[in-house]
């Protein structure tokens, strides 16, 4: 068998529009997941014992059950309880609340490595504990976790692809059903591999563009 890519070149607009539902459901899946993120690491390192339990229960049930199973759940299983989402909306929940658990260890991390002298200063200075966490505290814990959360955008944009499972029309799906069409496989996925890697360099080149700027001093 040889191998020709200009069968699969007219149907790069369907790839590339499927690429973009995949940047789609990983950039809105991650903001919002990074902010239920950050509530679960505050639940965390929360005073209260019943909060810090919670979001201890939440990261280490999510971290240590798979993407796949929590997706079927939410689109299967809620299903069988009248609870009824799209593929798309399945995804976007499922991405999110798998985010959320691994962007609260992130922001943990990063943020317990911004040093004790800057909380003290800010005590010093007579701030409570929720002005010195906003305004000394999370601006270098933000600095210190931007690098894992491009590591962890790359990942889910990766992960993304699970959604083909259910039927989402998004880049792995759709390299599927042209693969059946058109019975090249290699050809198919080599260009949808090559997607999936230049989206990824532009998104880690992109972050390190915007750390350089943000964090300049």
């Amino acid at each position: 068998m040889t191998l020709y890519f200009g069968d699969i070149f007219p149907y790069l607009p369907i790839m590339l529009e499927a690429l973009w539902v995949s940047i789609y459901v990983t950039a809105l899946s991650f903001v919002v997941g990074s902010f239920l993120g950050l509530f679960i690491y505050l639940a965390r390192a929360s005073r209260f014992r019943a909060l810090r339990w919670f979001g201890r229960g939440y990261v280490e049930v999510i971290r240590n059950t798979p993407l796949l199973v929590q997706l079927y759940l939410i689109y299967f299983g809620l299903g069988q309880v009248g609870i009824n989402f799209n593929p798309l909306w399945s995804v976007l929940i499922g991405m999110s609340l798998n985010n959320a658990a691994y962007t609260a260890e992130i922001f943990r991390a990063g943020i317990n490595a911004v040093p004790n002298g800057l909380r003290e200063a800010g005590r010093a200075l007579g701030m409570r504990y929720d002005q010195t966490f906003r305004h000394v505290v999370l601006m270098p814990g933000i600095r210190n976790v931007l690098p894992a959360l491009t590591n962890q955008f790359i990942i889910l944009f990766l992960f993304s692809s699970i959604g083909s499972v259910i039927s989402l029309d998004e880049l792995t799906a759709v390299l599927e059903n042209l693969n059946s069409q058109t019975l090249r496989t290699f050809e198919i996925f080599t260009i949808g591999a090559l997607l999936y890697f230049l989206t990824s360099a532009a998104i880690a080149y992109g972050a390190r563009a915007i750390e350089k700027v943000a964090f300049k001093w």
